[in-house]
């Protein structure tokens, strides 16, 4: 009997712990340390293994097997400490002390509210601040604040905790003929003052857990959607982050896609000669391999002030995207234009980005020149796997547009896509030459925003296949 309720107990111990190491794992991917299925059973079974009664060594070995840069190991170590640290009251700025005789008599005045709410009221009365973290901890998981996801649920979560605590409940008695008793009227006004501020303490750092890690997953999310060219600079690390983590994901997918576009057709005579040995059951299907050369690839990126931060981006997309475009070649101009592919795939592209600005993005800008200059450069290695794309307002301030060179240049390739940061109602205002370029690309789009870029990557990944 003993011996089964020991194997009774290790099962409720592993699936408490696998429910609540499943939440970590989930509280890990939110603050951007990137674990895998693979990892997340690796990293179970080291916590099965050092157990969870030292903090220290099971943080340490769940570190190294869960996080993998220098930046996942600093948000990894906030993420754990938040997660495995969750006490839930802290010391009240003001105690609220009363004699034995009188907290029992507060505590038997109570007696017409619940069992939950006489027992938040004495363990604050009591300093007990442990029974208070459990007792929050175990009506917020019953409240599901593990699935929390926008600031509006905050004060949802709250209340609800509240409710679970009894702490709604002081608000009758303080309103009613119990709110004169003695010193129990404004001791318990402190209690209740002090139970709402902690539990909002409370569940605002389970937002941060579970939703935002953070703390400005709304701000963040409404840049991106913003126009790149008045993004604050503040916002530029994290807008590059998400610009990243965008790109991972586009470069998954179309992997995929590429994988089941090489296996190319079924072959039914080698399938049915590999089903012989099976008695003509095809368990080994047999696939037509389809191999195909990679297209070449010409970012042309206008870095001029007026364009700059737009670039900056497209630029570290495709930079994420190397493996799927290997013949990129990508340059940079105001006036005069410079290969820089060798700068960006050779170093840190945000530091490769403010080279490009600091060499190329000086003079005033002129395209006409810029289009010359890659004729010269690239012109007898242009045929019709060829893709020129074309980042930039088409603002020439007067001189030669130079728009025999791009017919040119477009009768040569496979296609040309321009992205102008303008809405096409200025494409006609001022010096633009957009009007003029415009008939010899095989696409001109607006793109000032990050989804505006990786809609355009997932289009030139799909058109270069």
């Amino acid at each position: 009997m003993a011996a089964d309720g020991g194997r009774r107990g290790a099962k409720v111990y592993s699936a408490a712990m696998e429910v609540t190491f499943g939440r970590f794992v989930q509280a890990l991917r939110n603050a951007d340390v990137r674990v895998s299925p693979a990892e997340t059973l690796d990293a179970f079974a080291v916590a099965s293994l050092v157990g969870i009664g030292d903090k220290r060594l099971l943080r340490d070995a769940l570190g190294l097997t869960l996080a993998k840069s220098l930046d996942e190991k600093t948000r990894f170590s906030d993420a754990f400490e938040r997660f495995f640290g969750q006490r839930a009251f802290r010391e009240p700025a003001q105690r609220t002390v009363l004699a034995g005789a009188d907290r029992d008599a507060l505590l038997a005045s109570l007696a017409d509210l619940s069992p939950n709410a006489v027992s938040t009221v004495a363990s604050v009365l009591d300093d007990d601040r442990d029974r208070l973290a459990a007792l929050t901890q175990d009506a917020a998981a019953r409240a599901g604040i593990a699935d929390i996801a926008s600031l509006r649920e905050k004060r949802v979560h709250a209340a609800a905790i509240a409710r679970a605590l009894g702490v709604d409940e002081l608000d009758g008695w303080l309103t009613g003929a119990g709110g004169g008793a003695g010193r129990g009227g404004p001791a318990l006004s402190h209690v209740r003052q002090y139970l709402f501020e902690q539990i909002g303490d409370f569940v605002a750092r389970q937002y941060r857990l579970h939703a935002d890690a953070t703390g400005n997953r709304a701000l963040i999310a409404a840049a991106l959607k913003s126009n790149l060219e008045r993004l604050p600079a503040a916002y530029h690390a994290a807008v590059r982050h998400a610009v990243e983590r965008l790109a991972e994901r586009l470069a998954r997918e179309h992997r995929r896609k590429r994988r089941r576009a090489a296996r190319g057709q079924l072959d039914f005579k080698r399938t049915l000669r590999g089903s012989l040995p099976h008695d003509g059951v095809p368990f080994d299907l047999r696939w037509r391999r389809t191999t195909r050369e990679p297209a070449d690839v010409y970012v042309l990126c206008d870095v001029s002030d007026s364009v700059a931060r737009v670039a900056r981006f497209l630029l570290l997309f495709l930079y994420e995207l190397a493996d799927l475009l290997p013949n990129l070649r990508a340059f940079a101009f105001s006036n005069v234009l410079g290969e820089v592919t060798d700068t960006f795939t050779g170093g840190r592209p945000e530091a490769a980005m403010e080279e490009a600005l600091r060499r190329w993005g000086k003079g005033a800008t002129d395209y006409g020149r810029a289009l010359f200059d890659f004729r010269e450069q690239c012109g007898r290695s242009l045929n019709r796997r060829s893709t020129i794309v074309v980042l930039g307002d088409g603002r020439n301030n007067y001189f030669n547009p130079q728009t025999a060179i791009l017919k040119e240049l477009a009768a040569r390739v496979r296609q040309v896509f321009w992205l102008n940061p303008e809405t096409r109602g200025q494409w006609a205002e001022g010096d633009s030459e957009m009007r003029r370029y415009a008939p010899f690309c095989s696409q001109v789009s607006t793109c000032n925003k990050v989804a505006h870029i990786e809609a355009f990557a997932d289009r030139l990944l799909t058109a270069t296949r």
